[in-house]
């Protein structure tokens, strides 16, 4: 296993990527669904996002410390990932829930639709390894639910925080290495 990127080359590049993305979707259409017009249904919809948020989480975790697939997976974004501190973490859950939010559910999805828009974000998380293929699954699902929370809402914000929300503690999960299972063996 090959040692974690240096950081701060990742996050040039995640600047890079989001901030062209945000300029992008605000020169497209500023996206009205960041203004709140009802404040009742932004609080409901703030309320689901941090439970389907942390639910997500905990289902990460139990994938990746429950199956042979979700433990590879680890592996791999561990080595891609596993060498952020807590604020560049923090920084590129900002940069990433804010800029892929404000384009594919702020932007793409009231032009093209839910179906098409999740399509789109899928896409984006699009592996170049083939471990990697059970994210573009996970992408996939949590696109449609985030696409159905900023219908339901009307708001982009709930997305952007379940989508942070999402990305921080996977992240953070990710610093680490998973333990071994209990009974197996180190051999190769």
């Amino acid at each position: 296993m090959s040692a974690p990127p240096p950081a701060r080359g990742l996050l040039r590049i995640a600047l890079v990527v989001y901030l062209p993305m945000l300029a992008c979707a605000a020169f497209l259409q500023p996206p009205s669904l960041l203004r709140v017009s009802d404040a009742v249904l932004l609080a409901g919809g703030l309320a689901a996002a941090a439970l389907g948020g942390l639910g997500a989480v905990a289902g990460s975790r139990w994938v990746a410390r429950r199956t042979g697939w979700g433990r590879r997976l680890h592996a791999e974004f561990h080595a891609l990932l596993g060498g952020l501190d807590s604020p560049q973490i923090l920084l590129l859950s900002l940069l990433s829930a804010g800029g892929e939010e404000v384009l594919f559910r702020g932007v793409l999805q009231p032009r093209l639709g839910l179906w098409v828009a999740t399509l789109l974000f899928a896409g984006l998380h699009f592996p170049l390894r083939r471990t990697l293929v059970p994210w573009t699954g996970f992408a996939f699902a949590l696109g449609l639910a985030l696409g159905a929370l900023t219908l339901w809402s009307a708001s982009l914000w709930p997305a952007i925080l379940l989508h942070f929300l999402v990305n921080y503690f996977n992240l953070h999960d990710l610093a680490a290495p998973l333990a071994p299972l209990p009974g197996a063996s180190s051999a190769p």
